[in-house]
């Protein structure tokens, strides 16, 4: 097995989403100092000090206090972004993600390839990171801690193998405090003169667990791959909820562009890992006085579209006035559905009718969601009956679905109907062997009878294709029960 190592040491600062700045910047958690930043580390700043020594050595730092949840939320992104390149994720600590690459390496073909790739998609999250290789995951761990060109001293680029030689020369150096041990044991092991983890690594296995405890030696047989290590790899959750607080309250709706943009971009990386699809987004603002915004936003397609998604929230976001500064926003996708596969034919067939979901999805962004309606067709042989209006798209999980549906649906394609049915059928004047409707009708076809509900209350009637002296065609019928004539429908 061949393990990465991804560690993440600026990740508490990372995840607040604080601007870029020269100024010195720090992440506080019971009144120590966990994270600081390059121009921070310049003025003496360094992790476990106290706030008051934090100001003493710099009067102008900005301090943060740690947010755990948006920090997770965070990790589980950068998890999302690697479960792409391994099923075998494992999120270790709050800072350190391990992934096993050694069968990855049939898809990417090299180390180099998967290393290059996985590289190229970090840059793009604008995160600081440090990587490690190894045949285990504590020493992949404990690799990550060196700059990442020492990898090629143990790495046989033409095998594709490592040299465990030379990985154990890379170990033999490493300070005691980097270890993976609680501080009590790290403390009664530097207490004894012992520095490194070669000097620890000399002592027989059962002085080490006599003198410092089993988990010593049990930690030390997991370094060196003689006892299994087994991890609880990660698994993507059903639904997608984050939410993001800012550091810096927002005043304007052109401020929200960046963190809506974030949010939707760890949610298209969601729905390609889960291969699904939501036709709803909702998101929510919270305010500096306890209120909260809360929109919908209806996709009316299948498609994955990160710029769509974008457009669309900025659409919906302008019929909504920010009456206070802005504290935080949320996502929530928790209507997911199978990604619908695209197939085409070899001659597809070009010309017809195709449905503008675009202009739809902006209609109901512009004027709300009840602005557009849509028709189904129903298995009822009534016209009236057979389409019923609906608010939402059903969106067939393939083609062949479709395809199956809409040839159960119109079992009959002799009988052309009409594109607009009248809500309800208009009477129509009947006299001296004429049809008064706005005019005089003139019949132009054979009859189409249709009768049912013979259980209930009889329906017996005969259609009729009728031209209006404008030269319009309506859609008739004669009620034989009743003996009345109606306008029910009207062609294009």
């Amino acid at each position: 097995m061949m393990w990465l190592s991804i560690r993440l040491a600026q990740l508490p600062l990372e995840a607040l989403e604080t601007s870029i700045s020269e100024i010195p910047q720090a992440v506080i958690e019971n009144n120590q100092i966990i994270c600081t930043n390059e121009a921070a580390n310049k003025r003496g700043i360094k992790l476990n000090q106290s706030i008051s020594t934090a100001y003493a050595l710099c009067d102008e730092i900005q301090l943060f206090e740690r947010n755990l949840l948006q920090e997770k939320q965070h990790l589980t992104s950068l998890a999302l972004l690697a479960y792409t390149y391994s099923q075998c994720v494992t999120i270790e600590n709050s800072q350190l993600l391990l992934l096993e690459v050694g069968n990855s390496l049939k898809l990417y073909s090299t180390l180099e390839n998967l290393l290059d790739l996985i590289k190229q998609d970090l840059n793009k999250e604008e995160v600081s990171y440090q990587l490690g290789v190894s045949n285990t995951p504590k020493s992949a761990e404990l690799l990550s801690y060196l700059p990442f060109n020492k990898s090629s001293l143990y790495w046989q680029q033409k095998k594709q193998l490592l040299d465990m030689v030379i990985i154990q020369q890379q170990l033999s150096p490493f300070p005691i405090s980097l270890l993976n041990l609680p501080n009590k044991t790290i403390n009664q092991i530097q207490s004894v003169g012992i520095k490194n983890l070669g000097e620890l690594k000399r002592l027989p296995y059962g002085a080490i667990s006599k003198r410092f405890g089993q988990e010593v030696s049990k930690y030390l047989s997991m370094v060196d791959g003689d006892l299994a290590d087994p991890k609880n790899y990660f698994v993507p959750e059903e639904i997608f909820s984050q939410k993001l607080e800012f550091v810096d309250v927002v005043h304007h709706r052109q401020g929200l562009l960046f963190p809506i943009k974030r949010l939707l971009k760890v949610l298209c990386r969601f729905l390609t890992v889960k291969q699904k699809i939501s036709q709803s987004l909702h998101w929510e603002l919270f305010d500096s006085e306890k209120n909260s915004i809360g929109f919908d936003v209806l996709l009316s397609d299948s498609l994955l579209n990160e710029k769509v998604y974008l457009e669309l929230t900025q659409l919906n976001l302008e019929r909504y006035n920010l009456h206070a500064p802005i504290e935080a926003i949320s996502l929530t996708v928790d209507k997911l559905t199978p990604l619908a596969t695209q197939t085409k034919t070899l001659f597809e067939e070009s010309g017809g009718f195709k449905q503008n979901t675009d202009f739809i999805n902006k209609i109901r962004a512009k004027l709300g969601n009840a602005s557009c309606t849509f028709l189904r067709k129903k298995t009822e042989h009534l016209p009236e009956l057979a389409e019923q209006q609906f608010t939402e798209i059903k969106v067939p999980s393939s083609r062949s679905e479709e395809t199956m549906d809409s040839s159960k649906l119109c079992p009959d394609n002799k009988q052309i109907r009409p594109s607009w049915l009248l809500e309800s059928p208009c009477p129509i004047h009947y006299n001296k062997n004429r049809l008064v409707w706005r005019g005089e009708l003139k019949i132009i076809s054979y009859q189409e009878r249709i009768t049912n509900y013979w259980w209930k209350k009889k329906v017996a009637r005969d259609y009729f294709l009728a031209e209006h002296d404008n030269g319009i065609i309506y859609w008739v019928f004669f009620e034989k029960i009743n003996k009345q004539w109606f306008i029910h429908g009207i062609y294009s």
